[in-house]
């Protein structure tokens, strides 16, 4: 696969992941309880993850 082609589809795949956590944080947060809670913390610690991949790259 072309560097051009893998760098697209990183770009893309981490859009999308971010996308669905902030979606998830949203949905969760209309809701109160221990269930929500854990959902917002998952998609956070997922969200930090993609940010942590992103800036490895550029270290």
């Amino acid at each position: 696969m072309k560097d051009s082609t893998r760098g697209v589809l990183l770009v893309t795949a981490r859009t999308i992941i971010a996308a669905a956590c902030v979606a998830a944080v949203v949905v969760a947060r209309t809701t109160v309880g221990w269930d929500s809670l854990a959902i917002m913390l998952v998609a956070l610690a997922v969200l930090l993850g993609v940010l942590a991949s992103y800036n490895r790259r550029f270290r």
